[in-house]
C-alpha cells in the first residue's frame, strides 16, 4: 500500500544515523548522500530514508555490497543492477514503509548521482516548486490507487522539469 506521510523532523536525525553506521562498515570509500523527498525540508513522502552511496570505481561497490549484506542490509529483490546503480535496503520486502533505508550504490560519474543531487539541492531552495511537488504528490496519490510504480512514473514529468531548472540555474 502507498502512504504519503508529513514531512518530520526526524529524517535528518535518522540520516545522520545510518551514516554514522554506513562510515563504520566502509570507511571512506564512498561519499554518503541523503536524498530524495526525506533530504527535503517540507516534502512530505513515503517516509524512506534514501541515501546515495557514491564510489569513485564500480570494483568497489561490489565490495561494498558484500559488506553491506554481512551488516544486515539486504540486495533488492530484483537483483538487477539500473542504470549503473545497484539497489539495497534495511528491510529486504518489496514494499518499504516509513523509516526504511534504501541505499542506492553507483559511482560519480553517474547521471543518475548529479541528477538526484540538482534535484534536492534546487526544491531546497526553491519553495514554490517544493511546495508544486508535495501537491502534485497529494493529487497522484489519489488517482493511481496505491500503484507505487504508476505513482514513480507520474511524478517524472515533474523531476525531469525540476533537474532541467537546476542545469539552466546552475550554467547562468
Amino acid at each position: 500500500m502507498l502512504n504519503i506521510y508529513k514531512y518530520s523532523n526526524s529524517f535528518p536525525l535518522l540520516f545522520k544515523k545510518e551514516k554514522n553506521k554506513l562510515k563504520k562498515i566502509l570507511g571512506d570509500s564512498c561519499l554518503i548522500e541523503h536524498i530524495g523527498s526525506t533530504a527535503i525540508v517540507g516534502i512530505d513522502g513515503k517516509g524512506i530514508i534514501d541515501i546515495m552511496l557514491v564510489f569513485s570505481k564500480k570494483e568497489t561497490i561490489k565490495i561494498a555490497v558484500e559488506l553491506l549484506q554481512k551488516n544486515g542490509y539486504f540486495l533488492a529483490n530484483d537483483k538487477i543492477e539500473r542504470k549503473g546503480r545497484i539497489f539495497m535496503s534495511s528491510t529486504g520486502t518489496k514494499e518499504s514503509d516509513f523509516g526504511d533505508i534504501h541505499l542506492h550504490l553507483t559511482t560519480k560519474d553517474n547521471i543518475d548521482y548529479l541528477n538526484a543531487i540538482l534535484f534536492r539541492d534546487y526544491l531546497k531552495k526553491h519553495l514554490k516548486e517544493n511546495k508544486e511537488y508535495v501537491d502534485l504528490k497529494y493529487q497522484l496519490l489519489n488517482n493511481v490507487n496505491g500503484n507505487r510504480a504508476k505513482y514513480t512514473e507520474l511524478k517524472s514529468d515533474f523531476i525531469k522539469k525540476i533537474i532541467d531548472l537546476a542545469k539552466k540555474e546552475l550554467n547562468n
